[in-house]
């Protein structure tokens, strides 16, 4: 069996990688993210509430509003303050989803793809702020 050994140059790489990491969380652009959460909330979350038994209409209808709001204020409106509101709003979505779908113990499996998705509103959240703060 090979042993691996550490040197600087590995260091160096580590560094190098968790720098491009850290650069492409808090900088890079958020607005694809934002238009696949938008889609998610506006079309699959309303069906995928039916395997819960009985789904809030209520909730149904308010994740595909907040979905399809999120698609109009990347897509057609693109102002930082209306794309800020939208993201908070599919982040509480996220978490909402993500609670749902843990009282009912069926977060696991497939369905743990809508802990994905509250990772990345989070991230956009993050991102957005960042970015209405610097303009500021």
């Amino acid at each position: 069996m090979m042993a691996f050994k550490r040197d600087s140059d590995n260091d160096g790489i580590m560094d190098t990688g968790f720098k491009r990491f850290k650069q492409i969380f808090l900088y890079s652009d958020s607005e694809p993210n934002e238009v696949l959460i938008g889609l998610l909330h506006a079309f699959i979350l309303p069906v995928a509430m039916l395997e819960m038994g009985e789904p809030s209409l209520l909730f149904q209808i308010l994740a595909s509003g907040v979905g399809f709001f999120q698609l109009y204020s990347v897509l057609y409106n693109g102002s930082l303050t209306i794309r800020k509101i939208a993201v908070q709003l599919a982040t509480l979505v996220s978490i909402a989803t993500c609670i749902n779908y843990f009282m009912m113990d069926m977060l696991n499996g497939s369905h743990f793809g809508w802990l994905l998705i509250l990772i990345f509103a989070i991230w956009n959240l993050i991102r957005v702020t960042k970015e209405s703060l610097s303009k500021a």
